[in-house]
């Protein structure tokens, strides 16, 4: 009886063993193919880490690193005062400024980022609108954040359509800006917001998220004549340099006739890779504040070093700016700095 079981046993054993050896003997492609099929198709977790966007182009930039799921830039009024030097928070990290007189010499920035997801936890000293702001937010179909603003510039910004207007000096906007009472100026200079804010203050006001408007720029190799140091004169009261370095590839800012380095309230300085500047006609448009026709002129742009002119109009289509060969303003991929100047201070302009 037991030499039976024990049979039994050991026939089992070998069928056992046999099955096992059949698995171990298996075309290794099998396996190959089946580990395939799985790469090929990434699970559900993987899929939720590739949001849409994410190491896009840039449209401001022309540089893959576009995260977040939407691609209309967002423009935030800074304050620009010269008491603000070194202290004005989160501008050095944007993609593009643009800086314009505003009233009595005194210039204002607007930090431009390609969508909300890339404006940081905090942004600030936020000012008031301005008319020339208006004029080239409407033009490239920006979002435009800022604390009220000027009467000829709130009654242009009710003029125009599209605009997302983000007021952060209207009514119910705790959601979305706080002031900084540790920062050493007035109540005036410490409305700070955030990435997160204006996402939110975007999707709650039912704001589109695409733009709309084309970009007046391409990316390719610039030409143009070698230029490593620029000197503007912004206004009869202000001038502001850049200076090329051609290790890193961009253009340092300097501010006043004492060339101090434009740097945020944590020592980054703001640095660029493109500078273009428009020149155009200026009026006043009230008794405090400036504006500029900004119709169509000659303008400079500067990369790599080198430096040309070329053409540009503001239609109600958007902007055209065009090389004086024809075709679209040709910039090497990076940051954009824009200096819109009063036409009389062309000849002021250095180039060395």
């Amino acid at each position: 009886m037991k030499s039976r079981v024990w049979l039994s046993v050991l026939l089992a054993l070998s069928l056992l063993l046999g099955l096992l050896s059949g698995c171990a003997g298996a075309p290794a492609d099998n396996g190959g193919a089946a580990n395939s099929s799985e790469q090929a198709s990434p699970s559900s977790e993987q899929e939720r880490k590739v949001t849409p966007g994410t190491g896009a182009k840039n449209p401001l930039t022309g540089l893959d690193d576009m995260g977040g799921s939407t691609n209309r830039p967002v423009g935030v009024m800074i304050a620009n005062n010269d008491f603000m030097q070194g202290e004005q928070v989160g501008i050095a990290d944007a993609d593009m400024w643009m800086e314009t007189e505003t009233e009595a010499g005194i210039t204002r920035i607007m930090a431009v980022f390609a969508n909300t997801a890339r404006v940081p936890s905090s942004i600030g000293p936020i000012r008031s609108a301005r008319s020339p702001f208006v004029h080239v937010v409407d033009a490239l179909d920006f979002a435009y954040a800022h604390a009220g603003g000027s009467a000829p510039a709130l009654d242009l910004l009710s003029s125009v359509d599209g605009v997302g207007n983000i007021d952060l000096d209207a009514e119910n906007v705790s959601d979305y800006c706080w002031r900084d009472e540790n920062y050493p100026h007035d109540y005036e200079f410490r409305l700070r917001t955030s990435g997160d804010m204006l996402t939110k203050f975007m999707r709650d006001h039912d704001y589109s998220q695409t733009a709309l408007k084309e970009i007046p720029w391409t990316f390719g190799t610039p030409t143009g004549d070698d230029c490593r140091h620029i000197g503007i004169r912004m206004s009869d009261a202000q001038t502001i340099a850049f200076d090329y370095d051609s290790a890193s590839g961009s253009y340092s800012k300097y501010n006043g006739s004492d060339n101090i380095l434009h740097c945020d309230i944590n020592g980054k300085p703001l640095q660029t890779e493109n500078i273009i500047i428009l020149y155009t006609d200026r009026f006043e448009e009230s008794d405090i504040t400036i504006d500029f026709y900004l119709q169509s002129g000659t303008g400079y742009v500067f990369s790599k070093g080198l430096t040309r002119q070329f053409e540009w109009e503001r239609t109600d289509d958007g902007f055209i700016m065009t090389e004086e060969s024809g075709g679209k303003l040709t910039l090497t991929p990076g940051r954009v700095y824009l200096c819109v100047v009063a036409t009389h201070f062309e000849d002021d302009l250095s180039r060395g």
